[in-house]
């Protein structure tokens, strides 16, 4: 019974997380619309495209191979599998210790099937999208990953029930350790993170891959119809759970304590809560940071992350390092 309702709730909260992904697509694109003083397309824009693309007949080019609809497919299926580890203001329906390196590891993998989706389908314009993808994925995933794994050792000391499991943040969270090296730390680990995730979700300066002036779509210059809009979902969910992670590490609070709330309803409310935290943080690091920023080239967004990214990274593990040396004299 316990497996029964598991996965009822696995299924319910894919098809939130579907529609709450879509719904801030539209958002997104209406406040980007007037931030630049434009009206922009409706709201429901994203579900009507959506749909529009299901209902079409995917083109398959001439030199593709059987993996280029393999790839689309197997990228939502992932995205789907990553709801079952992602904190969505309580921990994770499947949690377990350890599970945050699943959760990098299917976090990363989405990125890579869009990679080899892309090499699959002869187009030398999605190739050197892919070439682009492949370069941002390896750059980007080192800072976040040094940054994630040192708030984690941190927080281990507390004394948690699941060490180096995304159910640690809701058992303590960083800003608990409270001496100004660990506040200093932190607040550079925001940081980083909130970079990582505008390249996460490719926008601004790390609109690279795609770069639709310039490779007439990069990587999803192939793809169109049914095959597309699994994409477009996979694409749209990952940039949810991404945000979710930023939330869950830096902004894990939830108000259906406050509230005196339990049950079921605290977990609807907490849910809620956790989607208006994720909207704020999207809109920073991809509203705001679209509008105002435009594409590097590649080679300086390399750079940026080797050489400002890493080393930001770097000083705030080190901080929280000398924290724990203090707090241990």
């Amino acid at each position: 019974m316990n497996v029964l309702y598991a996965t009822l709730g696995f299924l319910g909260i894919y098809a939130y997380v579907s529609f709450a992904s879509l719904l801030w697509g539209g958002i997104d694109r209406k406040l980007v619309a007037r931030m630049q003083r434009r009206m922009g397309p409706p709201l429901f824009q994203p579900f009507y495209d959506f749909l529009k693309l299901v209902s079409k007949e995917s083109i398959i080019p001439r030199d593709a191979n059987r993996f280029f609809e393999l790839a689309p497919v197997l990228a939502l299926a992932t995205s789907i599998t990553l709801l079952a580890y992602t904190p969505l203001g309580f921990e994770p329906l499947f949690g377990t210790k350890g599970d945050v390196i699943l959760f990098i590891y299917l976090l990363t993998l989405i990125g890579f099937l869009r990679v080899l989706g892309a090499v699959s389908s002869g187009s030398p314009y999605a190739q050197i999208g892919a070439q682009r993808e492949m370069i941002i994925l390896v750059s980007r995933e080192g800072p976040m990953m040094l940054a994630l794994f040192t708030i984690l050792w941190r927080l281990s000391d507390l004394g948690v029930t699941k060490p180096f499991s995304m159910g640690t943040f809701y058992e303590h969270n960083v800003w608990e350790l409270g001496t100004p090296l660990s506040l200093i730390g932190t607040l550079i680990l925001l940081f980083v993170f909130m970079t990582w995730l505008a390249s996460e979700i490719e926008v601004g300066y790390f609109d690279i891959p795609e770069a639709e002036t310039e490779l007439a779509e990069g990587t999803m210059a192939e793809y169109s119809g049914r095959h597309l809009a699994l994409f477009e979902l996979a694409n749209a969910i990952k940039a949810f759970v991404s945000a979710s992670l930023v939330v869950a590490i830096f902004f894990p609070w939830g108000i259906s304590s406050y509230l005196g709330l339990s049950g079921a309803t605290a977990v609807v409310v907490d849910l809620l809560f956790h989607t208006l935290k994720v909207f704020a943080v999207l809109f920073v690091s991809m509203s705001v940071f679209r509008a105002v920023t435009g594409r590097l080239r590649i080679n300086q967004a390399v750079g940026l992350f080797w050489t400002r990214m890493l080393p930001a990274a770097i000083v705030g593990a080190l901080l929280l390092a000398i924290d724990t040396l203090g707090v241990i004299a």
